[in-house]
């Protein structure tokens, strides 16, 4: 069943700050080999939900003005004005995040306690929680399973992220880059290198993530784009399960600081081999109208970061410089890896909306989808 984007909207915190900014305030911490590594990333700023991020990295107290729950209610109270139906046709909330402002009470519940007067009380809700970058797709996904069965009601699907008050404050002396580390081979024990390491991610992820929320109604109405054949892929080798991972559940629940957010090396490999194997799923499916990315205007790739989403482009022989990629790769340096929210913001942007575009999300789980957008 095809079903069709109604409307956007999306919602930023109100606090921007440039990658030099950022790396001015850790200057004296940050070895020259790493902050040639931060300029790689292909981030030139991000939002945050915190005022004072460049000082709590260097040790301050946050100072919140605004959480993923209250990005979330403003993004999605435009998306239904901006649309211009009636609310009461809304039947399903579908609310999606990796990084909640708390674990109990789930998004979707907060959002409904926030929106009072314009979503009916008694509407279904589900919470999408921990699905890690691919999950906007599959919650498309489960919106038009809603609307097989309703189909004359509307869902309105959010995704948002609040990273930066997740990242761990970098309050050591000196980070030093992968290259010096490994040379540090010689001097250091194996458990000296492990922590230099974990040190230094935390430095890249302290560059690399960014805040905000984007929110969709979805229906069977003709709108500004259908949704075409989907595609999913979840842990293809058993051992790609640990390629990312947080910890703070049962098994090893955090009872200081924050959570531990874990990427191995060689993400970028399996997810560019993820991404490809769904994307060829969708254009190999027999209800697919195009057969081929040449057929495809734009093609929304995660924003992982710049050496991901290099990868990426050269397993589907895609030229980085592009029309067809700019998006994502604009997508990154203004706003950073939003993470879920990533191919949410590309399909929100207005200048490019003609012909099909090919969405691609690939992360925790290790998991990834691709789906067909075909504008009206």
């Amino acid at each position: 069943m095809i079903v069709n984007m109604l409307s956007s909207a999306t919602a930023l915190p109100p606090h921007c700050f440039s990658t030099t900014e950022l790396v001015a305030s850790l200057m004296h911490k940050l070895s020259p080999e790493l902050i040639n590594t931060i300029g790689t990333l292909g981030v030139d700023q991000r939002y945050s939900t915190l005022e004072n991020y460049p000082s709590y990295l260097a040790g301050e107290e946050m100072h919140a003005t605004t959480n993923v729950t209250s990005m979330s209610v403003k993004a999605a109270t435009e998306c239904v004005e901006k649309w211009g139906g009636d609310p009461h046709k809304i039947g399903l909330l579908i609310a999606a995040t990796n990084t909640p402002s708390q674990l109990l009470p789930c998004l979707a519940s907060e959002v409904m306690a926030n929106m009072h007067g314009t979503l009916s009380r008694t509407i279904s809700t589900v919470s999408m929680q921990a699905q890690g970058c691919s999950v906007l797709l599959k919650s498309i996904e489960v919106a038009r399973w809603y609307l097989c069965a309703n189909p004359n009601k509307v869902a309105l699907v959010l995704v948002a992220e609040a990273h930066t008050p997740y990242i761990r404050p970098l309050l050591n002396d000196d980070y030093f880059g992968y290259r010096e580390l490994a040379r540090m081979r010689k001097r250091c024990t194996e458990e000296e290198l492990d922590k230099l390491r974990t040190d230094t991610t935390f430095v890249v992820q302290s560059m690399l993530f960014g805040d905000g929320a984007v929110a969709f109604l979805i229906g069977k109405e003709e709108g500004i784009a259908a949704f075409g054949p989907i595609s999913h892929l979840t842990n293809d080798e058993p051992e790609d399960v640990d390629l990312l991972a947080m910890e703070g559940g049962s098994i090893k629940p955090v009872v200081e600081g924050r959570p531990q957010y874990l990427m191995r090396p060689n993400v970028p490999y399996r997810g560019a081999h993820y991404a490809v194997s769904t994307v060829n799923s969708v254009l190999n499916d027999s209800h697919s109208p195009i057969t081929s990315l040449s057929q495809v205007e734009r093609c929304l790739i995660h924003t992982g970061s710049k050496k991901i989403l290099d990868g990426v482009c050269a397993q589907l022989d895609l030229d980085p410089d592009s029309t067809k990629v700019r998006t994502s790769y604009d997508i990154l340096r203004n706003y950073g890896n939003l993470s879920s929210a990533s191919t949410g913001f590309m399909l929100a942007e207005r200048g490019y909306q003609s012909g099909p575009a090919l969405v691609v999300g690939f992360g925790v789980g290790f998991a990834a989808s691709a789906g067909l957008l075909n504008f009206n």
